[in-house]
């Protein structure tokens, strides 16, 4: 389904006002400067959230997946239930001063 401009415009109007931007910012900017406001809130949003899970990880640690009547209740780490938002991130590999000299002379 192909929306207008119009139509994602008026689709992003409610979520920019969540955010604290005033109708008067919203309608006298560019699209691409709402676009990334809204990605940044996001971003912003999503690490709250993180830090919140993270917070509730530390003082309780599990969830507990099961109805009041469950014989067998399943115990369930916080960052296990919420694996997709700490997925885990390329590690950046540090290269000792040798390493670097080795690579920098296979350009020469």
């Amino acid at each position: 389904m192909t929306k207008t401009l119009k139509e994602l415009v008026f689709s992003l109007e409610p979520l920019s006002y969540y955010f604290n931007m005033k109708p008067d910012e919203f309608w006298n900017c560019e699209y691409r400067y709402i676009n990334t406001f809204l990605k940044t809130n996001m971003v912003r949003l999503l690490d709250d959230f993180k830090i919140q899970i993270l917070l509730q990880e530390a003082v309780t640690d599990k969830l507990i997946k099961a109805d009041s009547m469950s014989k067998r209740p399943k115990v369930i780490p916080l960052k296990k239930m919420f694996s997709k938002l700490f997925k885990e991130e390329p590690k950046i590999k540090i290269q000792s001063p040798e390493e670097q000299i080795a690579r920098l002379r296979k350009f020469k």
